[in-house]
């Protein structure tokens, strides 16, 4: 009985370790938190981001508090994003707000979480089939200009606000493209009360996007449709007057 207990324990132990030398292949627990970090800013640098995520992680890990550690934490956001690997990216770009709320790097964090909403697609068969944007779901965009909204609100001396805020105008773009494209769906369809609604909302929350004058085009046609001539011309003219609303200033710059 002893023996057949003895042998138990030396197959655990014997298994523990085997689990341990797996989960360590670059036998980090015998590396100093310089090593490591070099190691993974090489597997980054080659392109090689799932290694180098992997490897950020250990660092972690092994050695949770210091430079180091913060560093790495960000430098994850930053290799899912490279991968392409948009939700990852968000979720560490969030984990870190989460565990650093007043680090100085919060602003990067905040940053690349915005960036990340705004690269993000349906994937699959729309991106294998190059499907109109137009046709993808605008939300996380309007994710994305909230996050940068955020950024340029309470960091507004950021080193990302310049780019922050062109990526907004970016996404103004964007957004009444895609109000745009769902107004001229409905008129073909005859339903004018939708297509007039989706003109008013782009001349009213995208002013100054190349958007505009199509949509001004747009809600008189709708109305014309509609029957609802006093409208129509009032419309019409300021068309033809090639009236342009100023854009807002973004980020309170």
């Amino acid at each position: 009985m002893h023996r057949i207990q003895r042998w138990a324990t030396i197959a655990l132990v014997a298994l523990l370790a085997t689990g341990c030398a797996g989960t360590d292949p670059d036998g980090a627990a015998e590396r100093s938190v310089e090593e490591l970090y070099t190691d993974a800013r090489s597997s980054l640098s080659s392109g090689n981001y799932s290694q180098a995520v992997e490897r950020f992680e250990n660092l972690v890990a092994r050695y949770p508090f210091g430079t180091h550690a913060v560093q790495s934490q960000l430098m994850i956001i930053y290799a899912h994003y490279l991968a392409g690997q948009h939700e990852s990216a968000i979720a560490a770009a969030e984990r870190f707000q989460r565990m650093h709320p007043r680090n100085e790097h919060v602003a990067y964090a905040l940053y690349m979480r915005g960036v990340s909403r705004q690269a993000q697609g349906p994937g699959g068969l729309g991106d294998l089939f190059n499907v109109d944007a137009n046709l993808r779901d605008p939300e996380p965009k309007r994710r994305a200009f909230a996050d940068f909204r955020e950024l340029t609100e309470q960091y507004p001396d950021s080193e990302y606000i310049d780019d922050a805020v062109e990526r907004m105008e970016q996404i103004r773009v964007a957004l009444a493209e895609h109000e745009l494209y769902v107004g001229r769906f409905y008129l073909e369809r005859s339903a004018y009360i939708a297509s007039a609604n989706r003109a008013r909302t782009i001349i009213a929350r995208y002013p100054g996007t190349p958007a505009v004058p199509e949509a001004m085009g747009m809600l008189a046609e709708s109305y014309r449709r509609l029957g609802l001539d006093p409208l129509d011309e009032d419309v019409e003219r300021a068309l033809r007057e090639r009236h342009e609303v100023p854009a807002p200033e973004l980020g309170g710059r």
